[in-house]
């Protein structure tokens, strides 16, 4: 179940369906069976009409002046009744008569089975059977209901008979009749169910959307007053858990702030100690050991700014975009790693457009950047090469939209392609590496790359070869 609005819908309208169709074919037997009930008393009737009428006007006359008098009834009948009655603008009445007179005959036979008269449609003969009651006779190709009726002071046997199909049509108007004021009251029920499920989710979609548009470092509670009793208590249990979270954050980010003041300090006043006694060693293995000390110092401290500056990247905070200068940017790297780099004798390039720009997070570009070159310093063997190029290309909608492409390069080992997603992971390093690391920097550099909203991609670098087939970091940011 993916949507409980869509749930409720269909199985309320289901069911609503399921119920008017049961009523709807409950309507029509029961249609049905009133209507037989009402033409089978009709024929009664009618057959008890004719019998009393003949006895009443004929039962004094001799039998021939009788035959005579019926047969000048009977021709007379039809004289003043069309045999077929039909109306061109489609009513089924009008002073003429009505056209189901057609479908009803009435029949008289004497005590042998002789008819006496016959009222009806020509051509339609019933077959005389003396058995009182209701029957079905077939002539004329229909079915005719029949009733039978015998008169014992006369000695006449008299039956009245209907065509099945008048009731077949009557009962099937009825039925259609019924048929659309339910498909008219279903669509106005789905309509009501559609506007009362629709309103009755409002609430919980307003929450919803709250959820929905919060800002990762925005943990304050939901409107309680919004919610509906059935949901409060789910509501009351994620403010309390925003609660919790946002406690521990505020303690994280004390920690954070707390451990980067206390361990800056100590690594800065040993590396100082480290410098001071390399300077003041008289033989080169007390030197080589201070410099060692030092070394080891510059690890530390840069292990713990990248674990501080993860830890900043995890909390949550919201980051404030400005106007970036690229250039400038670039620059100040250069400056920061150019030692590295000459310790290490490599030639590091910058090729940076004039005049580009970016709005986003400074401190986090630069990050993401000394990360970058950073690792690829420390990878590409000595004499080798790294260059930052930073340009602006248009996308292939026809220059509307500009990506500001940053690539880091080097001539250093590489990484396999099927390990190229893996070494994002933290405290993941390839094996076979001598370089010192901890496994956080590309770590680092993904995280920054999705709170920039950048994306990052790693390929094998053009100015590779196939000993040493190098690395390109490319970040690119619209």
């Amino acid at each position: 179940m993916k949507s409980i609005r869509s749930f409720l819908r269909r199985s309320l309208i289901g069911g609503v369906v399921i119920v008017l169709g049961a009523a709807g074919a409950w309507s029509y037997y029961d249609a049905r069976e009133q209507i037989d009930e009402l033409f089978d008393a009709e024929l009664a009737q009618n057959a008890r009409m004719l019998g009393k009428l003949y006895q009443s006007q004929l039962s004094a006359l001799d039998v021939e002046s009788r035959q005579e008098l019926l047969q000048e009834l009977t021709a007379g009948i039809f004289r003043l009744r069309p045999p077929s009655l039909s109306f061109p603008d489609g009513h089924e009445k009008s002073p003429l008569g009505h056209v189901y007179e057609d479908k009803l005959v009435f029949q008289m036979w004497d005590p042998l089975g002789q008819p006496l008269l016959g009222l009806g449609v020509q051509g339609v003969n019933l077959t005389y059977m003396p058995i009182p009651g209701y029957g079905m006779q077939h002539t004329d190709h229909f079915d005719w209901h029949t009733f039978t009726l015998y008169f014992p002071d006369t000695g006449v046997w008299v039956t009245a008979a209907q065509r099945e199909d008048v009731r077949d049509e009557l009962t099937g108007q009825i039925a259609l009749h019924n048929v659309l004021a339910l498909i008219v009251g279903l669509l106005v029920i789905a309509l009501m169910i559609g506007i009362a499920v629709s309103r009755g989710f409002r609430p919980v979609l307003r929450i919803s959307r709250q959820i929905t548009a919060r800002q990762p470092g925005y943990l304050e509670p939901l409107d309680v007053r919004e919610a509906p009793d059935e949901i409060r208590g789910m509501v009351d249990a994620l403010n309390g858990l925003l609660a919790r979270l946002a406690d521990t954050l505020d303690k994280e980010r004390r920690f954070t702030a707390n451990a980067a003041h206390e361990l800056r300090t100590p690594l800065a006043g040993i590396k100082v100690h480290a410098q001071n006694l390399e300077a003041d060693a008289t033989d080169e293995t007390s030197r080589r050991a201070a410099r060692m000390i030092v070394d080891g110092v510059n690890r530390m401290t840069r292990m713990v700014e990248q674990l501080l500056t993860l830890s900043r990247l995890e909390s949550g905070t919201e980051v404030p975009r400005v106007k970036v200068d690229l250039e400038h940017l670039a620059h100040e790297l250069e400056r920061d790693l150019g030692h590295m780099a000459q310790q290490r004798g490599i030639v590091l390039l910058l090729k940076i457009a004039p005049e580009v720009t970016l709005y986003s997070h400074e401190n986090g570009i630069y990050v993401l950047l000394r990360n970058l070159l950073d690792n690829a310093l420390r990878y590409t063997p000595e004499g080798g090469q790294v260059q930052l190029v930073i340009r602006v290309d248009a996308t292939a909608d026809k220059g509307m939209t500009r990506l500001v492409t940053m690539e880091v390069l080097d001539t250093g080992p590489g990484i396999p392609l099927r390990e190229r997603e893996r070494v994002f992971e933290r405290f993941v390093r390839l094996a076979g590496q001598k370089t010192q690391g901890s496994g956080l920097g590309l770590s680092i550099v993904r995280e920054l790359a999705e709170r920039l909203g950048a994306d990052l991609t790693l390929s094998d670098s053009p100015l590779g070869t196939p000993q040493m087939p190098g690395l390109m970091a490319r970040v690119r940011f619209p």
